[in-house]
């Protein structure tokens, strides 16, 4: 039977770190070839509200194009807008490891009812009695996941020895813990990773943590009944005390892995159920009898080593694994929902390709030239799915529908390139004038690179550590006369990338930087291989604007703001359009904005004109589809922008160009238009004769057009040719499990230590904005005091008793001068 392989967006706070269920389900999907969409509140606080609820329908675009099969929430998280999904053929599920999870899910989401579930307890968690669920049930047992079995942690000497607990904190558990660390033979640390729990015993739970503790502690505690109520996270609502802690972390999945790390389970008290209470090696009623076992715990661990060292490995690691039980409910849900349409799947494992481009920022080139990409990967490899790496991942999620990282999530991006087969570097992005951040190749070494040239090397250098071929794809370069770019060409040359130029001046550049020839293949521009559809969009402005495509002729203008442009620019430009739009009645001038700056140069044009002419503007925002069906639907051009000018010649619309940077000069040799392309410097009666030239033989030159762009968009298949070979080379070492290593920082140091500073300024500025408030209070304090002063000053009975008290005063100064008798003369 032919394997299904799905796409899954999963939810999840990932709250125990490497040892949360979701993480351990996302692991055993992944190596057996299902693709994994990870959305948290830390990489994605922006889909997330301040409770937490996952906003769905800021996911439509990427439901619309990326087609997944299922959105899955886990560790009880809630979603509001599933429609977002659901009417996109989306199943709704959850990933249930507690019946509290899958109550806290229903009750907290919005816009559709869930499809499924699927379940990883040591008892049933009865969810076909859950009010508000009335999906299919796949249910699976806990169990180490293989790809955590063959995991090693990184430092051996990072923990030391002592005892773990993963519960919430209470007075009773506090107390025994003090109790125990008291008592002089316990040699050990005690690492809670619970809520609430005291800052001598808490521990951070996310990220490895948990790990590296279960791969250094004696014993990991289960508190029973000690403290208040049940600790049994999976009884229904109604069964549980609602004093008693949360116990979030405590889930049968974790406990399984922390025993497979080597830690000894011990349960204080009664009241576990019979699955965790089988799976105890130390079982203690009285607490007095539980700290001595614990205490000889720690000791038996430091007895066995005399320089202690972690387990590398977790200890248990021979299975049987949850990957087989998980995948066997995965696969039962699928089959169930395949019967309504839902969850069809593929019959290709993934495939992952990251993008790195000035993304995310609203540029039409690069975003065009991204969703192209995607678009033809996704159609020519079966499962494939792309990672953006850009500037604005929520932009590009959002409008594109692509899932996006940056160059700054330097753990996320490694862990993305250890997945991809290629790691490719679209658009123009090889230059070194206008970019005004950069310093050169010290860049390299910055904790917050950009995708200017010292950006991509570092990307290019990740890329070649994770073993995924680096493939500048379809690049433009220019200029590059500053000697650290050079470089830094040279330096991804040396790391292995392969240069798949879109014009042979760029081939030519990069060859000059000392990159083998081999290397260097020049091409023609992927845009090429882009397609214009209809969209209602570009139907309804040609109604409003009362234009008949047919019967008019449309000129689209796209130009922009520049520093070097002529200072009357805008005037020479609407001289022309003025003249030749009175010269062809049939003639319609119509600004299409690439970019939201363009908008107001645009209207500066239009201000200039004459009464009888008009430019029309033609704003479709951030998206490119009817940009595209716009431009194939115009007659010429007047541009600037190199890709307008490229998709105009790819439909074989004729343009007149200004030429202000060497790239447009390509492109229009390349399209044999060079006779139409001007310099920036040229006067009025230049553009009229341009456009006139465009517009007397406009059939004529979109006949010749036709030839060019036939060969350029055969280059183009070229192009994508190789780069497909280069992806299925090494695919199928990539569609399993991605080994790595547990390192205890989740982010690089420099930006840890940035991270901290932020926090620290943020807690002085938190303490000062107290103090002021506090000196705000007590001045109304004081203000508040001097006016029951004043008031009581003002009042008959201190004006009665100032007077009572002042004649007694008096009579005794008049006694004490008559004592005295009269001055001598």
């Amino acid at each position: 039977m032919e394997k299904t392989y799905c796409k899954i967006a999963l939810v999840a706070r990932m709250g125990a770190g490497v040892a949360t269920p979701a993480f351990c389900a996302k692991r055993a999907f992944e190596k057996q070839g299902h693709t994994v969409f990870l959305f948290t509140p830390n990489m994605w606080p922006e889909v997330f509200d301040e409770a937490g609820t996952f906003d769905a329908a800021m996911l439509s675009r990427f439901f619309e194009v990326q087609r997944p099969d299922c959105l899955m929430l886990a560790e009880g998280m809630g979603a509001r807008g599933l429609d977002a999904a659901a009417s996109r053929g989306v199943a709704v599920g959850m990933l249930a490891a507690a019946r509290s999870e899958a109550e806290a899910s229903v009750a907290k989401s919005s816009g559709a009812p869930f499809d499924f579930a699927i379940t990883i307890s040591g008892r049933s968690l009865r969810l076909e009695e859950l009010d508000g669920f009335d999906g299919v049930v796949g249910a699976c047992a806990p169990a180490v996941d293989a790809a955590y079995a063959s995991t090693p942690i990184a430092n051996l000497v990072a923990f030391g020895p002592g005892i773990m607990c993963l519960q919430d904190a209470t007075s009773a558990r506090v107390a025994f813990f003090d109790e125990l660390v008291a008592d002089e033979r316990f040699k050990g640390a005690v690492r809670c990773f619970g809520a609430g729990w005291p800052e001598r015993f808490a521990s951070d739970p996310t990220f490895t943590h948990i790990a590296y503790s279960a791969r250094s502690s004696a014993a990991c505690v289960v508190f029973g009944d000690l403290g208040a109520g049940s600790q049994n996270a999976n009884a229904p609502a109604d069964a549980r005390d609602v004093k008693s802690p949360a116990d979030a972390l405590l889930t049968d999945e974790a406990l399984v892995l922390v025993h497979a790390d080597g830690v000894k389970l011990a349960c204080v008290g009664e009241g576990l159920s019979p699955w965790r209470a089988e799976r105890m090696d130390i079982c203690e009623k009285d607490v007095t009898a539980a700290r001595e076992a614990l205490i000889a715990a720690v000791a038996e661990q430091h007895s066995g080593d005399v320089a202690f060292e972690s387990r590398r490995l977790p200890v248990d690691s021979q299975g049987p694994f949850l990957d087989g039980s998980l995948l066997a409910a995965l696969e039962s849900v699928r089959e169930q929902l395949a019967e309504r349409g839902l969850m069809a799947g593929l019959p290709a494992p993934r495939t992952i390709v990251s993008v790195l481009g000035y993304v995310g920022m609203g540029n039409f080139g690069d975003e065009y030239i991204l969703a192209t990409v995607d678009r033809r990967l996704r159609e020519l490899v079966c499962g494939c799915s792309i990672v953006a790496v850009g500037e604005n991942p929520l932009h590009t999620l959002r409008e594109r529908g692509i899932y996006s990282i940056t160059l700054q999530d330097k753990r996320v991006l490694d862990r993305v390139l250890a997945a991809s087969s290629a790691a490719l570097v679209i658009a123009g992005l090889l230059f070194d004038q206008g970019i005004r951040w950069s310093i050169g190749k010290a860049e390299l070494a910055s904790s917050m690179p950009h995708t200017d040239i010292a950006g991509i090397a570092a990307y290019v250098e990740l890329a070649y550590m994770n073993d995924a071929r680096p493939v500048l794809y379809g690049i433009g370069a220019g200029p590059l006369d500053v000697a650290d770019g050079r470089s830094l060409v040279r330096l991804m040359g040396r790391l292995g990338a392969l240069f798949l130029t879109r014009d042979a001046a760029t081939a030519e550049l990069i060859r000059s930087c000392r990159v083998r020839n081999e290397q260097v293949i020049a091409l023609a521009d992927c845009a090429f291989l882009g397609s214009a559809s209809d969209t209602s969009f570009v139907d309804e402005w040609f109604a409003s604007e009362g234009i008949d495509p047919v019967s008019r002729r449309v000129v689209a203008v796209s130009l922009r703001e520049y520093e070097n442009a002529p200072a009357d620019f805008a005037e020479r430009v609407a001289a022309a359009i003025a003249r030749v739009q009175a010269a062809h009645r049939d003639v319609v001038f119509a600004a299409c904005i690439l970019d939201s700056s363009d908008r107001a140069l645009a209207e500066r044009i239009g201000a200039l004109l004459p009464a009888q002419a008009a430019l029309r503007i033609f704003d479709a925002g951030e998206r490119i589809e009817p940009v595209a069906d716009f431009l194939s639907r115009c007659s010429a051009g007047l541009s600037m922008r190199y890709h307008a000018s490229l998709l105009l010649g790819s439909f074989c619309k004729p343009c007149v160009g200004l030429g202000y940077l060497p790239k447009v000069v390509s492109l229009y040799e390349d399209l044999g238009q060079a006779d139409t392309l001007l310099s920036m410097n040229a006067d009025t009666s230049d553009i009229i004769a341009a456009l006139e030239s465009v517009l007397a033989f406009d059939a004529q030159r979109a006949f010749a057009l036709t030839n060019r762009v036939s060969e350029l968009r055969k280059k183009s298949g070229e192009s994508e040719s190789i780069l497909l070979d280069a992806i299925a080379s090494i695919a199928p070492a990539k569609r399993g499990e991605i080994p790595e290593e547990l390192f205890l920082n989740r982010v690089a140091n420099d930006i840890a230590e940035k991270d901290r500073l932020r926090a620290q300024i943020a807690q002085e500025r938190r303490s000062v904005e107290e103090a002021r408030a506090r000196c705000a209070e007590m001045e109304r304090e004081r203000d508040a005091a001097r006016g029951e002063v004043e008031e009581y000053e003002h009042s008959y009975s201190y004006r009665v008793g100032s007077t009572l008290l002042t004649l007694p005063r008096k009579l005794r100064e008049a006694l004490s001068k008559g004592a005295k008798g009269p001055k001598e003369s």
